[in-house]
C-alpha cells in the first residue's frame, strides 16, 4: 500500500513539473462595463503652431463604472485633435477600484446636437470615440471601447467645457478577474 501510494506521489509531482503553467491559468471570461461621465476638468490644452489643431496635454474625465468592474473611475488622457472638429487621436490611462486600464482611441470628427439643457447659451456636439483597452495593475484582459459623449462646447474659444446628461461609455471584451 505505501509502494501504491509513493508511485502516486511521484506520478502526481512528475505531472505537475511537466504541465505548462498557462493550463493552469484560468480562462478568459466576457467583460462589460457600461460608464456615466461627471465632468471633465479644465486640464491643459495648447494650440499645435498655425496648424488649426490643439494638443490636449492633459485632461481628466471623471465618471462611474457598473458591470465586471463597479466604482467611480477617473481617466487621464492626452489627445491631438482638431480645432473645427475635434477629430484626432486620444491616449490615456482609466483608474476604476485597484484596477488600471490602458486606453486608446480614435475621436471621430463632432456632430452638432443642438443647445444645452445644461448649460443654457453654449452648444452641443455628440463626440463618438472607438478604441480598445487593456490592464495595466489589477487584472488581466483586454477589449473595445466606445464612447457617445454629449460634449458641451464654449461658443467663443470652441473647447469643451463640460458634459451634457446622457454621455456614456461602454468597454467590452474579455478578462481574468
Amino acid at each position: 500500500m505505501k509502494r501504491g501510494f509513493l508511485i502516486g506521489f511521484v506520478l502526481f509531482l512528475t505531472l505537475a513539473v511537466l504541465t505548462p503553467v498557462p493550463a493552469l491559468a484560468a480562462k478568459p471570461v466576457p467583460f462589460s462595463a457600461v460608464g456615466t461621465v461627471y465632468y471633465i476638468t479644465p486640464g491643459t490644452v495648447t494650440p499645435a503652431g498655425d496648424s488649426g489643431r490643439f494638443v490636449v496635454v492633459e485632461r481628466d474625465i471623471v465618471g462611474s463604472l457598473s458591470g465586471s468592474i463597479n466604482g467611480d473611475f477617473k481617466f487621464s488622457y492626452k489627445a491631438n485633435v482638431e480645432l473645427a472638429t475635434q477629430a484626432g487621436n486620444l491616449h490615456g490611462t482609466m483608474q476604476v477600484g485597484g484596477n488600471t486600464l490602458n486606453v486608446n482611441g480614435k475621436i471621430q470628427p463632432l456632430v452638432f446636437a443642438g443647445l444645452s439643457n445644461d448649460k443654457p447659451g453654449n452648444v452641443v456636439f455628440k463626440s463618438t470615440i472607438d478604441g480598445h483597452w487593456n490592464f495595466l495593475v489589477g487584472a488581466n484582459g483586454e477589449g473595445k471601447f466606445s464612447s457617445d459623449i454629449l460634449l458641451i462646447v464654449d461658443p467663443l474659444t470652441q473647447h469643451v467645457i463640460g458634459f451634457e446628461t446622457g454621455s456614456s461609455i461602454n468597454l467590452t471584451g474579455q478578462w481574468q478577474p
